[in-house]
């Protein structure tokens, strides 16, 4: 999971990824770059690779932002990105949505941005003591593209 000094990325996880895959979905084949970007290592699919559209939840707790999500998973097992890494490009080449919610799931703020941009707002946005976690989503397509919490090390 990439992270910053600050934050870190929090995609799907594997085993949720593995139900998903089990259940099952429409099937692509890309066909383009960027496009079709996979949620569990956030990298866009390379052409001719399958895919799987499935239905996403992000939300851990109740709330009534609470809202399944469209989202893209490569067919077979794939692994996140290492963490300490740069953030994907598959964020950074999109317009986002950002929005900031409280540990009730219940929504603070919120921001549009060119992805570019998603390190200074999602700093800025967890600057806020009271927000909890930040969900990301495609601005156009409205589909979820991974979570951000604030980096907490390990250790004493």
């Amino acid at each position: 999971m990439p992270t910053n000094t600050t934050f870190v990325l929090s995609p799907i996880t594997a085993a949720a990824a593995d139900a998903l895959r089990a259940t099952g979905g429409a099937v692509y084949v890309a066909d383009s770059r960027p496009g079709y970007p996979c949620r569990r290592c956030l990298r866009d699919a390379e052409i001719g690779e399958e895919l799987i559209l499935v239905s996403h939840d992000p939300f851990e707790t109740d709330s009534p932002y609470r809202s399944a999500s469209p989202i893209f998973l490569h067919a077979h097992a794939c692994e996140p990105p290492a963490a300490g890494g740069s953030l994907p490009e598959q964020l950074t080449c999109r317009q986002l949505s950002v929005r900031a919610f409280d540990d009730s799931a219940m929504m603070l703020d919120a921001v549009v941005i060119d992805g570019a941009e998603l390190a200074f707002a999602a700093q800025r946005l967890l600057d806020d003591p009271a927000v909890a976690v930040l969900h990301v989503h495609n601005a156009v397509r409205g589909c979820w593209a991974t979570n951000i919490r604030r980096f907490s090390p390990v250790g004493p």
